[in-house]
């Protein structure tokens, strides 16, 4: 692996351990072993750092919602995996997030491109439902605008809200980001939709009972 890389990787690490802006150049080039000259020659300052960092979790996030070809709910499921891994992988992010986007500008414009792209993959999936027999067709008083932009925000801030308030406090077990983003489309389903959702939930629970 390059050593730009390597800064890159060390850099997601420290941030998730310690917080963004308790993390320096010089404690990330020592962790590598190198001297922060070394590092500054790869990435002048830290702000240039933190916009390379977001550019590749900008690359990574790119194929979560591919809304094309034949799509089973379990697809937005998969997509949901992904993103709930990707925030686990880059907590430090949406942890520091309001720090991020007041101190980073650069970055803040990157994550509006991200986001807007993963509205307008999400909205797509949902018309493809809709179309598909799937999900209810939208109509007074169903808005699958607000939808994805709660699917996202949910998303976005779970790693926060969980800090705040522990879902075993209201819930009989601890809710994870996949529970909480199917039981949010769950209403919008047609027969179909439950019908094709309760197939997924069986052949999820026979995963599980073999895996015991």
């Amino acid at each position: 692996m390059k050593l730009k890389e390597r800064i890159i990787n060390k850099a997601i690490d420290l941030f998730n351990e310690r917080g963004i802006s308790s993390t320096s150049p010089n404690q990330i080039a020592a962790e590598l072993n190198i001297s922060t000259g070394n590092l500054t020659y790869h990435y002048k300052t830290k702000a240039v750092l933190v916009k390379k960092v977001y550019e590749k979790m900008h690359e990574d996030s790119a194929d979560f919602i591919n809304p094309e070809g034949y799509l089973t709910l379990n697809d937005f499921r998969k997509s949901m995996m992904k993103f709930r891994d990707f925030i686990d992988k880059h907590s430090f992010f949406f942890q520091d997030l309001v720090f991020i986007l007041r101190n980073y500008p650069e970055v803040g414009k990157l994550y509006e491109q991200s986001n807007l792209r993963r509205f307008k993959q999400g909205r797509m999936l949902f018309d493809y439902y809709i179309e598909t027999g799937r999900m209810i067709p939208e109509e007074e008083g169903i808005n699958y605008n607000y939808l994805t932009h709660n699917v996202w925000m949910i998303g976005a801030f779970w790693n926060i809200q969980g800090k705040i308030l522990s879902s075993d406090q209201i819930f009989a077990k601890p809710m994870d980001l996949l529970d909480m983003t199917w039981y949010l489309i769950l209403p919008y389903l047609t027969a179909k939709g439950r019908e094709e959702y309760a197939q997924i939930n069986a052949f999820l629970e026979k995963q599980e009972d073999v895996g015991k």
